[in-house]
């Protein structure tokens, strides 16, 4: 016992005692589990009459098992921080890396010991059960190896728990496994630290990065949080790749089809469509007055799940009941964008009630972009090519009438100044490429862009101004004179089907990106 005595001008003694004890026990189910207990007694009085005691009793922790490796460590140490981020920082790159050296099943949880039932009660087993499976915060990372091995991996957290958990069944993992799976470590962490940052961000890419011959499929689940809750879903493997996100501004939701990669251009092609598109969403989340951050995630999906497509092919079969297979050339991928095709969309979470006089007023922004294509003849000599790229933009906001002032609209009148827009965009880009006996006969482009912008202009309440300004472009570009046009002028002594085939070919991909700007795609005429 130690005693800490204390005088003043009232002759106040303050006396201290602490107590530590540490218990190991262990549990029927044959997991060592220990239990760590810290209490501090504090008496507070004159030194000549008794003094009041106040017991502080810090939770016992409760390990699930003997906690003497460095992942129990690592959780030990995240433990004691608050908050997803620093809870799951470095844990799941820290499971992926341990295939390096150890290819078992792993368990471990560390717990607050939350009732007087003893560390090794089924009170707890079930609470250990609970944090790997139906956490508050839960995230699973699922892998199919192309030998047929599955491993699991989950970490969950809540107020009261962390824990971590690796399975692996259905088979043996190989050396070659092994290696996969640990390099798969940097992409987990990082869409785990995205994940858990404020606002989230989709940081997707490094689960794309994977050999489809060694690992077949990637899955990533995640729900974070009891309320305002953000959810995710990930899909990777050699044919689709897809992921959805929900939280409190909105939704993500994107599918890329790998099947068609006799249509996948080169990396630059597919670098320079991206980058379109990129620029298109970002003009559409400026036009429609979207959230910044949601529209970062859906940009930072959109880019990794047309990433890292790997190889591409010259083939391609059709999915009819009698498949008929074609090879495509040079000249067609580059008539195309390069990249697979995909449906993409966006749409934030819609807000009623930012105008009590006017409730019908709603704020919202709902965005969708696509792209699909089809080859269809009776084989390589006679095809037919058809690539559809697609945008809509609905979405409807108010704004100040003064440039910079926060917008605060109440049941005052006074309050009524203010713009309602009602913005409503589409465009379209379609590519057809014809063939018939081998020769290229036709190629095209058509485009169209519209925009349909409605403003409200609101004083005091009363309307003063309705306008809707409509806006609309088409085009269409012929890609086969393009193409004969070269011909004439830099090989007119061959033949128009040597020169497709043996000479480099003007680069016709940026004539077939879409454009949604109806200002744009008219310069371009």
């Amino acid at each position: 016992m130690t005693v800490i005595s204390a005088t003043g001008n009232q002759a106040l003694n303050t006396r201290v005692t602490a107590t530590k004890s540490l218990t190991v026990v262990t549990s029927a189910a044959s997991q060592q589990q220990a239990t760590t207990a810290q209490s501090t007694a504090v008496m507070i009085g004159q030194t000549d009459t008794p003094s009041p005691v106040y017991n502080i009793t810090k939770p016992a922790l409760v390990w699930e098992r003997s906690s003497s490796d460095l992942m129990s460590s690592k959780l030990a140490s995240n433990f004691s921080n608050a908050g997803n981020a620093a809870r799951f920082t470095g844990l799941g790159a820290a499971l992926l890396e341990r295939f390096t050296t150890d290819s078992s099943s792993y368990s471990q949880s560390v717990m607050k010991q939350t009732s007087a039932q003893s560390a090794s009660s089924a009170g707890n087993v079930a609470a250990q059960t609970q944090l790997h499976t139906k956490a508050d915060n839960q995230i699973s990372l699922s892998i199919k190896t192309a030998s047929g091995a599955l491993v699991d991996i989950t970490l969950g957290s809540d107020d009261d728990g962390l824990g971590v958990q690796v399975n692996v069944s259905k088979g043996t993992l190989s050396d070659a496994d092994r290696k996969a799976l640990a390099g798969l470590a940097e992409g987990f962490q990082k869409a785990i630290d995205g994940l858990t940052a404020q606002p989230p961000k989709l940081d997707l890419s490094g689960l794309t990065k994977f050999d489809t011959s060694v690992l077949s499929s990637v899955d990533l689940h995640a729900t974070l949080g009891t309320t305002n809750t953000q959810t995710l879903d990930f899909h990777a493997d050699a044919s689709t790749r897809s992921v959805k996100s929900t939280g409190v501004t909105g939704t993500v939701d994107i599918s890329v089809d790998m099947s068609k990669r006799a249509l996948l251009g080169t990396d630059i092609q597919q670098k320079q469509a991206l980058n379109s598109y990129l620029k298109q969403i970002n003009s559409a989340g400026s036009r429609g007055n979207a959230d910044d951050s949601l529209m970062a995630m859906f940009k930072d999906a959109f880019t990794a799940l047309n990433s890292n497509y790997g190889d591409t092919a010259t083939t391609y079969k059709s999915r009819g009941s009698e498949p008929v297979y074609f090879s495509l050339t040079k000249t067609d991928k580059n008539m195309m964008t390069g990249l697979a095709d995909f449906t993409a969309s966006v749409s934030q979470t819609p807000v009623d009630s930012t105008n009590p006089m006017r409730p019908d007023e709603t704020d919202m922004f709902s965005y969708q972009l696509s792209q699909a294509s089809t080859i269809t003849g009776t084989g390589t000599q006679d095809r037919n090519i058809t690539q559809k790229q697609q945008s809509h933009l609905v979405a409807s906001y108010h704004q100040s009438l003064t440039p910079g002032l926060q917008l605060n609209l109440t049941s005052d009148r006074n309050s009524q100044n203010y713009l309602y827009y009602q913005i409503d965009d589409k465009s379209e880009s379609t590519t057809s490429v014809q063939y018939h006996k081998g020769a290229l006969v036709s190629a095209s482009v058509d485009q169209s862009a519209s925009h349909l912008t409605h403003i409200q202009k609101y004083v005091k309440g009363a309307l003063e101004s309705d306008t809707t300004t409509p806006e609309s472009v088409s085009k269409t570009t012929d890609l086969l004179g393009q193409l004969q046009s070269a011909w004439e002028n830099n090989a007119p002594r061959m033949s128009f089907r040597d020169y497709l085939n043996h000479q480099t070919l003007p680069d016709l991909s940026p004539l077939v990106l879409m454009k949604s700007d109806p200002a744009q795609l008219k310069s371009r005429s």
